[in-house]
């Protein structure tokens, strides 16, 4: 019963997610907007939720289950903190520390492995979208000096 009631719990999610990014300025494929990555990610986290959400409730019904683990919990704070830090960090410092905390509780390798995962990451991801697509992200000095380059 836990596990149906948690995947159906994601799939809420999942959806108020899908809600708030199309919320923001989408754009086209050509030319995508802050919104179009967030976007993409909720229909996919929604797809696969509702997949997710059809094997549990058409598998029998078990007593008890496993609970929520550490790693379970660490990635739903990580998602649901990463829009508030966006907001009040710049894109890379968010990004950067949301990344390296979701690979750290998933035991990425060894820590620093996990960190430098992180910043590389973190880099490819804003040179891609900012310097590449022309995405406007949320920016603080050490954007703008990299979009400088």
């Amino acid at each position: 019963m836990k596990e149906r009631v948690v995947a159906l719990l994601i799939v809420i999610f999942a959806l108020v997610f899908v809600a708030a990014s199309v919320a923001l300025d989408v754009g086209t494929l050509l030319e995508p907007g802050p919104g179009f990555m967030p976007a993409a990610v909720g229909v996919a986290l929604l797809a696969v939720a509702g997949v997710n959400l059809a094997a549990r409730l058409r598998a029998p019904a078990e007593d008890g289950g496993p609970s929520l683990t550490p790693a379970a919990v660490g990635i739903a704070a990580a998602t649901l903190a990463y829009p508030v830090l966006l907001r009040w960090l710049d894109y890379l410092t968010a990004t950067f520390a949301v990344v390296a905390a979701l690979l750290i509780v998933m035991r990425f390798r060894s820590a620093p492995v996990a960190v430098a995962t992180a910043l590389a990451v973190t880099l490819l991801s804003f040179v891609l979208f900012a310097k590449l697509l022309g995405v406007v992200l949320p920016s603080g000095f050490l954007e703008e000096f990299i979009l400088r380059l």
